[in-house]
């Protein structure tokens, strides 16, 4: 059951491999970029930290082994990008309405947690 194309005997291939390794690069990137914002360095309320956080590690868990065994290659490109185009724009406005103005930092801290949880549950999830 090991893969001998590569000459390994490593269970992930090597397209999965290479997403995941977009995926911390992606993390790693955009992090400072999101740090950088002022609401995201102000702690308004320790509650709505470890709330935004611990909420986003957990759906970034959630999604990465939600996505973690389905094969994406029958969808249409233009169709999956329209429903998470739609998908970001809906869930956009529901945070505006939602989250106090004063708390928005918490949101970015959200997104912080969500988008290293999903590359180290997928690393974590396929490694076997």
């Amino acid at each position: 059951m090991s893969s001998t194309t590569s000459g390994t005997s490593s269970h992930l291939g090597t397209d999965e491999r290479e997403r995941i390794r977009r995926s911390f690069l992606f993390s790693l990137a955009l992090t400072p970029v999101l740090l950088l914002i002022a609401p995201a360095r102000r702690i308004v309320s320790l509650e709505a930290t470890l709330a935004a956080i611990a909420l986003g590690m957990s759906l970034g868990v959630v999604a990465a082994v939600g996505v973690a065994d389905r094969t994406l290659q029958d969808v249409n490109s233009v169709m999956a990008t329209l429903v998470a185009l739609g998908c970001i724009g809906v869930a956009t406005i529901v945070v505006w309405l939602v989250v106090p103005h004063q708390h928005l930092g918490a949101v970015i801290q959200f997104t912080v947690a969500f988008i290293w949880a999903m590359p180290i549950t997928e690393l974590l999830y396929h490694r076997r």
